[in-house]
């Protein structure tokens, strides 16, 4: 970012009249990259503690399952009332689920708070895209959307290490009692912008349609992650059935949920949302599966298997840094072909060397170039798309891009647990094919970039 949209200058990002907001809007952002990550790291752990290895898959699809509930409801909420509602709710709901995870005595239960959580990190987030919109200029879109994700840098360095000291000395609860403490330490920052976005209620009706297909869209999600727990248990062809089943059942839930076209790669707001979607499933899909690679592949401790997340988001945040700074430089079709291209071609190398068994140092090289794919496109088309909406729309396009997001990582997540399974659950068969379904989704996008212009 130029030193104008830093706030060198009186309208930047750390001028007078912003730096609150951008200070309290990027420490929440923060504290979302430090769960995140670190939770990442840690849970071949927590699998192994609570002996929930069958639900390891299921503790990330739960989240982004609720999630997607919560991410409709609350972009609607946002229209009729302003970000002030979703975001406070949010908040506590996050906290709570946070204690729930910490206390866990099982994996089920776990799971039950990792909900919770998902409802609290879809609300914050779609209160944080309206924020967006309301508070800062359309010029400062783009550079606040990559200071999101320079906002992930720190925990990017620190979260994973940290979490798998935590784990390996004290125990991974004390986990989420630091991201506890994160969380406190942002709601008090935000304290103060909270009590400005105040909203007088406004005429737009409440989308009961679109929350009733969310709760289907999720369950949907999770029944396919069902279909992967059981897959020992399951007939070969009932299996098939019941994952074609939910597929489609997913498919159509997504339809009211998201712009006209967005399946079908609609020219403009739609390819926005869609190619968010599909980098956003290929990168979880994989991601999830990296540290239990390096720790059940390499014998990793999970403080060093973290070293490939912080590589990630570093390289995620350098990306998003190119884009804050030279975003009129680059036209944005090319910008996010040349940044599926990237990420497919990642997967697949990553595939290759998994299946050669190249050594752990090549696979800790290659991951970051994923984060470098990811970084690019994100904040262009993200900035794109909210600057197609008005203020009664800006809840539905927040809720849009957050949808695509969540709908798009569960059911990367589910599939690539069956296709997992399905694999042997071994080294180097299964991660290769995990890594090779990933790619599909990278390919998709790819194909269908131009149409972002």
């Amino acid at each position: 970012m130029s030193s104008d949209e830093l706030g060198m200058s009186s309208g930047g990002l750390l001028s007078p009249a912003l730096r609150a907001t951008t200070v309290g809007t990027l420490a929440l952002v923060s504290l979302h990259a430090f769960e995140a990550l670190a939770l990442t790291t840690v849970m071949p752990t927590i699998a192994r503690d609570l002996q929930g290895e069958s639900l390891y898959a299921m503790a990330f699809t739960a989240t982004l399952a609720a999630g997607i509930v919560s991410i409709v409801w609350s972009g609607n909420l946002a229209d009729r009332r302003g970000p002030r509602p979703p975001l406070v709710l949010g908040l506590a709901l996050f906290a709570l689920g946070l204690i729930g995870a910490g206390l866990a005595a099982t994996m089920p239960v776990l799971v039950g708070a990792r909900v919770v959580q998902g409802l609290g990190a879809g609300m914050t987030s779609t209160a944080l895209y309206v924020l967006v919109t309301r508070v800062y200029p359309p010029r400062l879109h783009t550079a606040i959307l990559a200071g999101f994700s320079a906002a992930w840098v720190v925990p990017s360095i620190v979260g994973p290490f940290v979490a798998g000291v935590i784990a390996e000395t004290i125990g991974w609860r004390w986990v989420f009692g630091l991201a506890i403490i994160v969380l406190l330490g942002a709601a008090a920052l935000l304290a103060p912008i909270v009590r400005g976005l105040g909203q007088d209620l406004v005429a737009v009706p409440w989308r009961w349609r679109a929350v009733g297909a969310s709760i289907v869209l999720a369950v949907s999600v999770l029944v396919l992650n069902l279909v992967a727990e059981r897959l020992d248990t399951l007939a070969g062809g009932l299996t098939v059935l019941l994952a074609v089943a939910a597929l489609v059942v997913v498919v159509g839930a997504l339809l009211p949920l998201l712009p006209r076209g967005t399946l079908l790669a609609g020219r403009g707001l739609p390819t926005d949302v869609l190619l968010r979607g599909l980098a956003f499933a290929a990168f979880t899909g994989a991601e999830v599966y990296l540290p239990r690679l390096l720790t059940d592949r390499d014998g990793f401790s999970p403080s060093v298997a973290g070293i490939a997340l912080t590589l990630t988001g570093v390289s995620w945040f350098v990306g998003s840094w190119v884009q804050g700074a030279w975003d009129t430089h680059f036209e944005i079709g090319r910008t996010a072909a040349v940044s599926l291209a990237l990420m497919t071609a990642t997967l697949v190398g990553l595939a290759a060397a998994v299946a050669m068994e190249a050594p752990s140092w090549v696979v800790i090289t290659l991951f970051p170039l994923l984060g470098l794919g990811i970084g690019t496109l994100y904040p262009r088309v993200t900035a794109q798309a909210l600057g197609r909406a008005d203020a009664t729309e800006q809840g539905f396009v927040s809720s849009a891009l957050q949808i695509g997001d969540s709908a798009g990582a569960a059911t990367a997540l589910a599939l690539s647990a069956i296709v997992f399974a399905a694999a042997g659950s071994g080294v180097p068969a299964a991660y290769v094919a995990v890594l090779g379904t990933m790619a599909v989704p990278a390919v998709v996008g790819w194909l269908v970039a131009h149409r972002v212009r």
